[in-house]
């Protein structure tokens, strides 16, 4: 018999894991279904300006470590896609800005207009990426040395994402130095497409981190 302080312990390990399996299983089955072009997309003008704050909410909540800086305008960002494949994107690049900044710090999530497109952009205070490493971030299964860190991931989150991206029609990148961060940004056709192409709410210059 356990007292009621182990059987917690041990649910909660079996809580963790299963929704560790479950969220392997579902990565596996985005890659799939994209590999085979099978990625369903809902065709809808989607205004991702709630859905950053929903997701920026979801996350400051997860860890008591990280302060998260929330800078996106009160006017909508329209693109034209699938909501539930969105709230992917961000929450993906949010868990993994966290997830990689294992001393806490302060994550950014902006976004704005950048002419026809919204601008997306995370920002981290993390580990960082080598150089030797960044040609191969977006590879299915590679994470580099924090394999062996105790960092847990499948290595499928960003292969992922950007596929999710482009197939949006639109692009994704990064800047990052090993021990000082890594800012990923990431940019979708906006879904009116008459915008008078004005930066005044664009988070940074787009010069940064293109490739």
């Amino acid at each position: 018999d356990y007292d009621g302080e182990t059987r917690r312990h041990y649910l909660g390990v079996v809580d963790s894991q299963a929704r560790r399996l479950s969220e392997l299983i579902d990565k596996f089955l985005d890659v799939r279904r994209i590999e085979e072009g099978g990625f369903a997309q809902v065709e809808e003008v989607v205004d991702i300006a709630p859905l950053l704050r929903e997701e920026a909410q979801l996350y400051e909540e997860q860890s008591r470590d990280h302060s998260l800086e929330l800078d996106v305008p009160e006017q909508p960002l329209p693109v034209r896609g699938d909501p539930g494949a969105l709230r992917q994107v961000i929450g993906n690049l949010l868990s993994n800005a966290i997830k990689y900044s294992p001393d806490g710090g302060v994550v950014e999530l902006a976004a704005g207009l950048d002419g026809d497109s919204v601008r997306v952009i995370v920002r981290d205070q993390g580990m960082g990426i080598p150089a030797t490493q960044q040609p191969r971030i977006f590879t299915k299964f590679f994470r580099g040395d924090v394999a062996t860190s105790g960092i847990s991931g499948t290595g499928l989150g960003l292969a992922v994402t950007r596929d999710i991206v482009e197939s949006h029609g639109g692009r994704i990148g990064f800047t990052s130095a090993e021990g000082e961060g890594s800012t990923f940004w990431l940019e979708l056709p906006g879904a009116n497409g008459g915008d008078d192409g004005s930066k005044e709410n664009d988070p940074q210059e787009r010069k940064e981190g293109e490739t």
